[in-house]
């Protein structure tokens, strides 16, 4: 790396040098590193010696090199300095060599760089989605109020439009009326010529609308579909919005906006949601039944994990986090966010019990933590016309190629 462009580095976020780190954002106090037992099985990524659950395998799909990612982690391991708790490697204070945020947006201003040095507008576009997803990660987790990770955020996004205006149709940003204020969302087109099939597609509480480009350009565009992302409430671009019992609010005011939308066609809408977004998706399926052709919830949390308080009680650091902070509450009264998250349950609110008539694809992986077998199932069966797709095999990124093919078929052949 040239002195230019990791000068250019230290400079992005010289306005928050001391801002605080993440792990700090959602939990008050000097926080204790205890070792407790790993989740079960959490995106296979609970690893001991880390705040952030390590999502290898996906952000290998995502297209992060992996030997990159380890090196990456190597310098954070071995940096010197404090730490805000002593037993996890990716919590160095301050915006500094080995802190998380200064680590992957030193490899994302990298990538900027190359970017505007590109001799086409291909390279120039490979550059800019490189750039966003490094930006991304270090905006991981996405918490409200995380100041470092927030410029980190804003640049990913900033990449991703610059891509965005590269493809073969721009990509479009919407802002939908709702409440006084607008949720915005990123719509990508295949084609323009004609009103496409659209899906609208959410994360987890822990993901942003940026984690759905590879899925889009694999899957979804050699179809001939339409891809409009929407953050989940406190995320992203709806982190004005708190997470409520009313999961789905955002997405079914963007749903009730579809027929404004002159790409795509409002008769063939469809949802495909992860993790929470599972829960978003599944619920709309039995409060839409004639907006919605087709459902698709993949590791959808609906009912055991806000329900079982063992289970609950037993969700790693970072999880606890990213579902307090949406909720806008601290971490340290686990019990009480425990509360708070009961009415999150789709049986508890009513709509599990439901024959939903929109067919609902519900996919996970057996010993999930948040979805498990069971709830896999339950899903599945709140839809007259729902199937599981239960996955119990290793590797993960086999087990993503197969959700995802499985998905794009599902929307085809409901679409």
């Amino acid at each position: 790396m040239t002195s230019q462009q990791s000068n250019l580095s230290e400079r992005l976020f010289s306005t928050v040098q001391h801002a605080p780190e993440t792990s700090t954002i959602a939990f008050v106090g000097r926080r204790p590193h205890t070792q407790q037992e790993p989740a079960p099985y959490v995106d296979g990524a609970d690893l001991p010696g880390f705040y952030r659950l390590q999502k290898r395998a996906f952000w290998h799909w995502l297209g992060f090199d992996s030997i990159e990612v380890e090196a990456t982690l190597a310098r954070m391991a071995a940096a010197p300095g404090p730490r805000s708790v002593d037993g996890w490697l990716d919590t160095v204070n301050e915006y500094r060599p080995g802190n998380w945020v200064f680590e992957w947006s030193r490899l994302g201003a990298e990538a900027q760089q190359r970017a505007r040095e590109a001799d086409t507008p291909e390279q120039t576009r490979r550059e800019c989605l490189a750039a966003a997803r490094y930006f991304s990660l270090a905006s991981y987790p996405h918490l409200k109020g995380d100041r470092l990770a927030l410029q980190a955020q804003l640049l990913a996004n900033q990449a991703y439009r610059e891509a965005g205006r590269l493809l073969p149709v721009p990509l479009k940003e919407l802002r939908i009326p709702f409440n006084g204020k607008e949720v915005q969302g990123y719509l990508h087109l295949p084609a323009n010529d004609r009103p496409l099939p659209l899906v609208i597609v959410s994360g987890s509480l822990d993901s942003l609308q940026l984690d759905f480009w590879r899925f889009y350009e694999r899957y979804l565009a050699p179809a001939g579909i339409a891809m409009l992302t929407v953050d989940m409430p406190g995320v992203g671009y709806s982190s004005h919005w708190p997470l409520v019992q009313d999961s789905s609010r955002l997405h079914q005011a963007v749903l009730h906006h579809v027929p404004n939308i002159p790409w795509v066609d409002e008769r063939r809408v469809a949802m495909l949601g992860v993790r929470m977004g599972g829960n978003v998706a599944a619920r709309l399926a039995s409060l839409e039944p004639f907006r919605l052709r087709a459902v698709v919830s993949i590791a959808g949390a609906a009912n055991l994990f806000f329900t079982e308080r063992d289970r609950f009680m037993r969700a790693p650091a970072m999880l606890r986090d990213s579902i307090a902070n949406r909720m806008g509450m601290k971490s340290n009264d686990w019990e009480g966010v425990y509360q708070h998250c009961r009415g999150l349950s789709l049986k508890t609110q009513g709509l599990m019990g439901r024959s939903s008539p929109v067919p609902l694809l519900s996919i996970g992986h057996r010993h999930d933590f948040l979805c498990p077998e069971p709830e896999i199932q339950a899903l599945a069966a709140a839809s007259r016309c729902g199937e599981a797709l239960v996955l119990d095999k290793l590797p993960l990124l086999q087990v993503y190629e197969t959700s995802l093919a499985r998905t794009r078929d599902w929307l085809l052949a409901h679409l």
